[in-house]
């Protein structure tokens, strides 16, 4: 299938989701479990159900949060790669930052993504060869090319190394930065960052689909990526942002070496 194809596939499939989540908002979003630092509701299944219900036409294996890797999936071959619902927490508390992100992924390269804000109704779309947009605008990310002038996204996902050493070596990285911003939803941080409204994004030890759509729309803003290779639980470092100060960190981080 044409690539165009896929993309207005993932398009009404994240569009179908957000129409889920945004009913969702109007009701109990039926917490199932908060065990840890991790928080699962009914909404995340729902809309994760009506995600492989839109992409179980065009036959390609999917890697989702909520129902793990299909067979036959592999980053080696042409993938979807799904979130029906970052930022559940913030989208429980009423907090306005949550998304849909729906990625297509071909060769362990990000070919195209489309986030949808479900508090904003922003959508955010882009990839290899194709312009970022938001609402159909075209973004670039921002010029700042030293970290005292440069606003860093970031944040503390569940599953990273929460010991002294490693937060105290984060906490040292982040004082170099003139501002730190922290809003609870990797896939959104990562479509501000290409637009410009913040600089450069890094998490450690981040999820892949958590960042796979955004990590194409990064590149369609004329953003560098590096993510490190992917664990078995599919944990990767992430570093997204203009040239400059993507070059500047992952150059000191040892994942990237």
């Amino acid at each position: 299938m044409a690539v165009a194809e896929l993309e207005r596939v993932a398009c009404n499939a994240a569009s179908a989701a957000a129409d889920i989540l945004s009913g969702a908002l109007r009701a109990d979003a039926g917490v199932h479990s908060a065990d840890g630092r991790d928080i699962k509701t009914q909404a995340d299944l729902d809309a994760n159900a009506v995600i492989l219900e839109s992409l179980s036409g065009i036959g390609l294996p999917v890697l989702s949060e909520e129902s793990g890797a299909s067979d036959r999936f592999s980053l080696e071959g042409q993938c979807w790669i799904i979130d029906p619902l970052d930022g559940t927490m913030n989208f429980v508390r009423g907090l306005p930052i949550a998304c849909v992100s729906v990625a297509l992924w071909d060769k362990g390269q990000p070919q195209f993504g489309v986030i949808h804000d479900v508090f904003s109704g922003e959508v955010w779309t882009g990839g290899s060869g194709q312009l970022a947009c938001c609402n159909g605008e075209p973004v670039t990310v921002g010029t700042a090319g030293r970290p005292d002038a440069a606003i860093l996204a970031t944040g503390f996902p569940r599953a990273r190394d929460y010991s002294t050493d490693a937060m105290g070596s984060s906490l040292q990285r982040f004082s170099d930065y003139k501002k730190v911003r922290m809003i609870g939803a990797a896939a959104v941080s990562l479509a501000w960052t290409a637009a410009g409204r913040m600089d450069l994004y890094l998490e450690e030890g981040i999820f892949l689909w958590d960042v796979a759509a955004g990590l194409a729309i990064m590149e369609g803003a004329g953003g560098a990526i590096r993510w490190s290779t992917p664990d078995s639980d599919w944990k990767c470092t992430v570093v997204a942002g203009n040239a400059e100060l993507v070059e500047h960190e992952a150059g000191r981080m040892s994942c990237f070496s």
